[in-house]
């Protein structure tokens, strides 16, 4: 089997509502859809997500990397996966989302070869995983709203997002504690906004409301002061912006600056890699989870497959889908807890090209 064409198309999808962080915020989805063609008429699709303000990526710069490493690409065996994936990873510096969307391409294309779904390909038993519903940085009224909505439509688990200021940050999520009740997992991200004395304070004064985590409460560099916070409160440290690499995984294990570290395929370069991270985390005991960016059902369902397959991965956001105006993809589930894999060979997700065309802004295509 070779891969003989590649696809690759640049996608501009609005949002359901802008999505804000600390970081920015977004009206749209920008990334890009991958498909690897093969002589025996296998598919492989994937995706990349960039993020200026996490990866330094645009929808240019992954068009540009898929350019210069077709080489590497074009006329190989899919099944030399490994291989392929560590040559475009020597030849490219950086870019982790054109990696995974490559990455992510083979690896679909193998399972299919095997016609077996990829969790079961990498060594999974269950097509399900928990995941958390996020709320972004939006007024108390109406953030304290859409968490009624979101537990009334029957989710679980909240992922609030705070680190813009304090005093009202402190002030929304006890009005959320309160508003859901006990029974309601919430989690907390400060996408790194705060300082270490501010984000001590914040931890300290709600403690009492049974926060599961906080995700990188101050600038990813900091380590020293992410240890700082961490020894200063009992909610649990999770490192998110800091790590990308295994490399990055393994230093914060030794500086003890986080309880757990969350693993994001578009920041790790891919499967593989993700897969790197979450065994060397659970060789040092360290906890997981794996999170995503403003993505379709095809990486996230890349990521769901990761997370059934990875002992350390405890805890996911893989609801990056839910918050596009449409989906140009199809086949994975969510029943308000938990995000479910349909039993299909690969991904299991299948492209609407009616839907797809809509949004595309910019496409190439290299053959051997």
């Amino acid at each position: 089997m070779r891969i003989t064409r590649i696809e690759a198309k640049a996608v501009r999808i609005p949002l359901v509502e802008e999505f804000r962080t600390s970081l920015g915020g977004s009206v749209y989805h920008e990334g890009i859809i991958v498909k690897l063609y093969t002589d025996e008429g296998i598919v492989g699709i994937g995706e990349g997500a960039p993020s200026v303000r996490i990866t330094g990526e645009t929808v240019e710069t992954i068009l540009g990397v898929i350019s210069r490493v077709k080489g590497l690409i074009l006329g190989r065996d899919p099944l030399e996966f490994r291989e392929i994936i560590e040559a475009i990873d020597r030849a490219i510096l950086g870019n982790p989302a054109a990696k995974a969307a490559l990455d992510i391409a083979i690896f679909d294309i193998v399972a299919k070869k095997y016609g077996v779904p990829l969790y079961r390909f990498l060594g999974g038993s269950k097509n399900s995983f928990e995941t958390s519903v996020t709320i972004g940085i939006m007024p108390k009224e109406k953030a304290v709203y859409k968490a009624q909505k979101l537990v009334e439509q029957g989710v679980r688990i909240l992922k609030i997002k705070i680190g813009t200021d304090p005093v009202k940050d402190v002030e929304l999520l006890r009005s959320i504690r309160q508003l859901v009740g006990d029974d309601i997992r919430v989690r907390i991200d400060a996408n790194q906004g705060y300082t270490v004395k501010q984000a001590i304070r914040v931890l300290r004064s709600i403690e009492n409301l049974e926060i599961e985590f906080c995700e990188q409460p101050v600038h990813w560099r900091d380590l020293d002061g992410m240890q700082e916070v961490k020894k200063h409160t009992e909610i649990p440290i999770m490192a998110d912006e800091s790590v990308h690499s295994p490399r990055d995984a393994i230093e914060i294990i030794k500086r003890d600056a986080a309880d757990m570290i969350n693993i994001k395929i578009m920041k790790a370069g891919g499967i593989l890699n993700a897969i790197r991270i979450a065994d060397i985390c659970n060789a040092y005991g360290m906890r997981c989870q794996i999170g995503c960016m403003s993505e379709t059902q095809i990486s996230i369902a890349a990521g769901v497959s990761v997370a059934v397959v990875a002992r350390s991965i405890e805890f996911s956001d893989l609801d990056g889908y839910l918050m596009l105006r449409e989906n140009i993809a199809s086949g994975l589930k969510f029943d308000g807890l938990r995000n479910i894999l349909p039993i299909r060979p690969g991904l299991g997700v299948e492209i609407n090209e009616g839907i797809l065309s809509k949004y595309v802004v910019a496409s190439v295509g290299f053959e051997e």
